[in-house]
């Protein structure tokens, strides 16, 4: 279990947003989460590697074909033919593929502020800073501990099916029990991947199928239920980060009418300053874990170096 503040504590200051972390790391703080991963910390993940093998957890940036967003532009990728070679150019939204989130994407939406309390003034203002940029997550380079719940898989097995484009709501009491299955522990520091089977789903439909998701009229997806316990859960493990094969790691769209009464958007990013990954390919990680009956591995993720950006592709592997 993490040795910060217990949840109940939370906010640290009266005035802060509900279930914040502000200062937790100082008042500058632009880590968050990520501050748990110390040299120690990604040294000790390295016995996780004992035959080399590699894995890639990123979608090709032209994946989905069509983001689910209407308002997130497609990927567009051009040639530039030379008289002696060729270069390339490419255009995509850094939330249209496999992504981390940063500390820009989502604020508090009452108080309207970001972690550690800076504001969209910050970001967008007439004299704006690069403040909780996503450069943050790339200088610090992501490295450490990577656990799979294999979510879908425990379900199949338990004759629980669904459709991963339903706004299906995985609760802790599920996660406990498939951490339990795969026998599964937790240390502080962990970065947690959580298979939906949104992947899985999105290949199996046809182009068309794809395409037409888009144009929803309401988006809906499975991932984690957004209740209090679940917050809970995930500070007081400890997590450094987290990340699903889904578009918003919670269920879309959060209960807001729930026990927490926040999106786990709100809380994970501007209350504690913890990066989430969104649609990363797992179905070949699941297939490696299932096979060694081991779930967890050594995970490195170089996100761009983009100063005062939004989000960043993760750039993510796992290493056996």
């Amino acid at each position: 279990m993490s040795t910060r503040p217990a949840f109940e504590a939370l906010p640290l200051k009266e005035d802060h947003p509900p279930y914040s972390a502000w200062g937790l790391y100082g008042e500058h703080d632009e880590l968050g989460s990520l501050n748990l991963l110390t040299q120690e910390t990604v040294l000790a993940a390295t016995s996780e590697i004992e035959t080399g093998t590699s894995i890639s957890l990123n979608l090709p940036l032209n994946v989905p074909i069509a983001p689910m967003n209407p308002d997130r532009g497609a990927f567009k990728h051009r040639f530039i033919v030379k008289p002696f070679s060729n270069d390339d150019e490419v255009v995509v939204n850094t939330q249209s593929s496999s992504q981390w989130d940063g500390l820009r994407h989502l604020p508090y939406q009452a108080s309207k502020t970001f972690y550690g309390g800076f504001t969209q003034d910050d970001i967008s203002g007439p004299a704006p800073t690069t403040r909780g940029g996503v450069h943050n997550l790339a200088r610090k380079a992501i490295a450490g501990r990577g656990v799979l719940l294999d979510f879908r898989s425990w379900a199949n097995n338990h004759g629980i099916h669904y459709d991963a484009f339903s706004t299906y709501r995985i609760t802790l009491d599920q996660l406990l029990k498939c951490a339990e299955e795969q026998g599964t522990e937790f240390r502080v520091g962990d970065i947690l991947l959580i298979r939906s089977g949104w992947v899985e789903d999105y290949y199996r439909r046809s182009d068309e199928e794809r395409l037409a998701l888009r144009g929803r009229a309401e988006r809906t997806f499975a991932g984690v239920e957004n209740s209090l316990e679940i917050a809970k859960w995930h500070w007081e493990t400890g997590f450094a980060a987290v990340a699903g094969d889904t578009n918003a790691y919670e269920a879309w769209p959060p209960e807001r009418s729930s026990s927490l009464k926040h999106a786990l958007h709100e809380v994970f990013l501007s209350g504690w300053g913890m990066p989430i990954g969104e649609l990363w390919n797992m179905e070949e990680l699941a297939a490696e874990c299932k096979r060694r009956q081991k779930w967890s591995f050594f995970l490195t993720s170089q996100p761009l170096d983009i100063p005062g950006g939004v989000a960043s592709p993760c750039n993510a592997m796992a290493v056996f």
